[in-house]
């Protein structure tokens, strides 16, 4: 523990020292000018996963610098508020910079689109979402799906695959905003192919799951929250219920959190064969994701943070997404920017223009899937 503490303060004195300078990794033509706005300085938790997605995004210069590409990098920190950007825009020249990844607060969001749609640079923000915020500027990408778009995503991938399932809600009665409108969006998009949900509540009785289960068919069982606790108590009955009722098959289906949830409970998402929705996904028996790990702890001296996602291999995946696209496809990366190929080690990117034209949303949201055979597929829609 204090091998890492004193490895994180060395990194964070060489931070300080590198948000005062530009970087150069590469050589050659061709030199691509990344810009970094982000909160890295705050001392607390929040900067602490911003120092991390910086971070991966080190490591993914320095993949694609073994590659020949040549970077230039200004990382400079951002402070919290509008006032701190509209200062930062004033006293530093980023006019030539080609893409700038940043800001976290959405605040500081209009200044920076604006001035980066001025000086016709790519804006790729990691964190916030909104379409309002990217209305006017075709540069500006929103790199991380909206709840709703998640949601959405995900219920036409369900009602895609398994449109012959019985489909029953339970209803946890917590009033979690997440899982009521996942609810909901999955309803309304069975209720277009004249699919009912039947209701059943967490705490169910054998003739409340007599009523809402089919035995001709396999049951997808949908928990209206994400919440730990529901899921905990709607489990036992499940099995239960199972060890009763043996010919019954179930189905699981649940929300991107239940990741976080897997050290304790895999056993049991093989058993009851569950889906999971979620933008990301980081596989833990990867090879890759090992070896990206292993890496991590060698330039930095301490294992990445238990989050969900990592924000290292995020910031990896977001920062060589794009530096790969302009290396491709360099000005004519509008039009190709779907089409830019590389392999995540957890976030995966499918950009879709705005129907209005403005900027590009990352819509890309996958079924993570458990099996009973104790395997793991990624069901995703064809792009």
């Amino acid at each position: 523990m204090v091998n890492g503490q004193c490895s994180m303060n060395k990194f964070l004195l060489l931070l300080t020292f590198l948000l005062l300078l530009p970087l150069t990794a590469g050589a050659g033509e061709g030199l691509i000018r990344m810009g970094v706005l982000l909160p890295l300085k705050e001392g607390n938790n929040r900067s602490a996963r911003m120092v991390e997605f910086y971070q991966g995004m080190l490591m993914a210069v320095d993949s694609l610098k073994q590659k020949g590409l040549n970077v230039e990098i200004t990382t400079i920190n951002t402070g919290n508020s509008a006032s701190d950007m509209d200062t930062l825009l004033f006293k530093n020249d980023l006019s030539k910079q080609d893409i700038i990844f940043g800001p976290f607060y959405v605040s500081q969001i209009p200044l920076l689109a604006d001035y980066c749609h001025r000086h016709n640079i790519w804006l790729v923000n990691p964190f916030a979402a909104s379409a309002n915020l990217m209305q006017g500027y075709p540069r500006h990408c929103q790199a991380f799906a909206t709840q709703t778009i998640s949601q959405d995503e995900a219920a036409w991938l369900v009602t895609q695959q398994f449109a012959d399932y019985n489909f029953v809600t339970v209803d946890a009665r917590d009033k979690n905003a997440e899982g009521n409108s996942f609810s909901e969006t999955l309803r309304s998009r069975l209720s277009q192919q004249g699919i009912y949900m039947r209701p059943m509540p967490l705490e169910a009785d054998e003739m409340a799951m007599d009523q809402a289960m089919n035995s001709l068919k396999r049951n997808m069982v949908v928990l209206n929250s994400p919440d730990i606790k529901a899921l905990n108590t709607l489990l036992p009955q499940l099995k239960e219920y199972k060890r009763t009722h043996p010919d019954i098959r179930i189905s699981l289906l649940g929300y991107p959190d239940w990741q976080a949830y897997t050290s304790t409970l895999l056993a049991d998402f093989y058993a009851f064969d569950t889906y999971i929705y979620s933008p990301f996904y980081r596989n833990p028996l990867d090879r890759r994701s090992s070896d990206f790990e292993r890496t991590f702890i060698r330039w930095f001296g301490r294992p990445m943070m238990t989050t969900y996602p990592r924000y290292a291999m995020m910031g990896f995946d977001l920062c060589y997404y794009f530096l790969h696209g302009l290396q491709q496809y360099g000005g004519k990366l509008d039009e190709k920017l779907p089409s830019v190929k590389a392999k995540p080690f957890q976030n995966d990117f499918w950009f879709v223009r705005s129907a209005d034209g403005s900027g590009y949303r990352n819509q890309h949201t996958q079924l993570i899937h458990y099996a009973p055979d104790q395997t793991i597929q990624l069901m995703i829609r064809t792009k």
